[in-house]
């Protein structure tokens, strides 16, 4: 019985562990999905792709990271899904993968272009960001945890964010 029990109790315990180790893995983009914000394909722009995943299995794509900050931060200006968010990924502008947003450093007011214009250089350390921030010649640095409402404010009126995004947040 005891040995039942043990084994019932580790069984408990690895499924449990697998379970709570499951984490929503970024999507493959579809060609043919718009971004909510601009209308975009972010299929057709690799390198700027980010995506917002949802509870429910669904996702957004955006083909820009300002714009999905903007998408996040301005609510009541994007019409957003009304499903709970389950997981944020940018992709690295230098490795080209996919990264976590608690992971996420940006290298902010560079003059590199993405498809919507100017854009935020998300990376996935500091010390990727401070390389990056001298080979760009950004302005600044910033962790996504450390972006909100005020500091894309401030990036719009320093010339930081595209012609859209600067549109939603100072107006």
């Amino acid at each position: 019985m005891k040995k039942s029990f043990l084994f019932g109790t580790f069984l408990w315990l690895i499924l449990f562990g697998l379970a709570a180790s499951v984490s929503a893995e970024p999507k493959k983009i579809d060609a043919h999905k718009e971004c909510p914000l601009c209308g975009m394909y972010p299929a057709r722009y690799p390198d700027f792709q980010c995506q917002v995943l949802f509870e429910d299995g669904s996702y957004e794509a955006f083909d820009s990271a300002i714009g999905m900050l903007i998408y996040l931060l301005f609510q009541e200006k994007t019409d957003p899904k009304e499903s709970a968010i389950d997981l944020l990924y940018f992709k690295d502008y230098n490795k080209k993968s996919w990264i976590e947003a608690n992971n996420t450093w940006f290298v902010v007011g560079s003059e590199i272009m993405g498809p919507m214009g100017v854009e935020f250089l998300p990376v996935d350390s500091k010390q990727a960001a401070e390389k990056l921030k001298i080979q760009e010649k950004g302005q600044e640095i910033i962790h996504y945890k450390n972006i909100d409402r005020a500091y894309m404010k401030r990036a719009a009126k320093s010339g930081w964010l595209h012609f859209l995004a600067n549109k939603l947040v100072l107006e």
